[in-house]
């Protein structure tokens, strides 16, 4: 890109360019130490992970955030250690909410934890074309009836459902999974019969993770902030290949926090790296105000 923009006057080496990540990644640290003190202050917090390649072997792209921030860490493996290393779910206050796609490591901590539904839709539809069984289609309807509900509910200015409404979504829960049981046992598909079981004991288990929304419109139904943060991560996988090293993919995470919080705070990417390439980077406080005491 840059070679083309300047008519192959500028044509930096790959190695150059590698160097310049690891100075950007250096010259971030403490924009990211002041970005995670933030991150440990949200009520609501998204968080996903991806997976990435690391010289051949499979790591992980964390994500963490809102619609203003943008956090990502890098790890060659992804498993509760990583989790500890980044040292925020394991931090935060149990009156946050987190958000997921139903990692159960999430329920080993104190916080309140919502469940993502368009994974469970997804989960439904995989269900349905297994199976056949009529529960799938069933719930999967109730479900998006719901989310439809509450855009209806809000736009006419509510901020929650009525107890009526609660008691019937509860009534035709009840009623479907039931159903769902007695198909399962009764119109068996051996090659699907474990996983349908796993996924009903999962909704009525988590029941309450799955469907806080409906009490509290203030709560999201889905993760898709956090898939949507991913995304282009995923994309950089499959033309890039891999990265070479860990520190590699940790600068990676770290440039990309900040371009991302920049742009999420309507400030031009571009004009985001020369002031990090002018040694002069946005900082948290330009971003979201001066941090409060407490923060500090």
């Amino acid at each position: 890109i840059i070679r083309g923009i300047s008519h192959e006057e500028i044509d930096m080496s790959e190695g150059y360019i590698a160097k310049l990540q690891k100075r950007a990644s250096n010259k971030l640290e403490t924009f990211k130490s002041d970005l995670y003190k933030r991150i440990l202050k949200l009520k609501l917090l998204y968080w996903d992970d991806t997976v990435i390649m690391v010289d051949t072997k499979r790591a992980c792209l964390r994500f963490y955030g809102d619609e203003n921030i943008a956090y990502y860490t890098a790890h060659l493996k992804k498993d509760e250690g990583s989790i500890l290393e980044d040292n925020i779910l394991n931090t935060v206050s149990k009156d946050v909410t987190i958000m997921h796609d139903h990692n159960k490591i999430n329920y080993k901590y104190s916080y309140q934890n919502i469940e993502c539904n368009i994974h469970l839709i997804r989960d439904l539809e995989k269900c349905k074309d297994n199976t056949n069984h009529e529960w799938c289609e069933k719930f999967k309807e109730l479900v998006q009836k719901s989310i439809h509900d509450r855009k209806t509910y809000e736009e006419n200015g509510f901020d929650q459902f009525p107890q009526e409404y609660i008691d019937s979504f509860d009534e035709q829960f009840e009623d479907i999974l039931l159903d769902a049981i007695n198909e399962n046992k009764t119109k068996p598909q051996t090659h699907y019969d474990n996983k349908e079981r796993a996924l009903i004991n999962r909704i009525l288990e988590y029941k309450c993770n799955y469907f806080l929304w409906l009490h509290d419109f203030t709560l999201p139904h889905d993760n898709n902030l956090s898939e949507r943060a991913l995304r282009g991560t995923k994309s950089k996988m499959k033309i890039a290949g891999q990265f070479r090293n860990v520190e590699h993919s940790k600068y990676y995470a770290d440039i990309k926090t900040y371009i991302e919080t920049c742009y999420r705070n309507n400030i031009n990417p571009t004009d985001a790296l020369i002031r990090l390439m002018e040694d002069n980077p946005y900082t948290v406080e330009e971003i979201f105000g001066k941090l409060n005491d407490e923060i500090i």
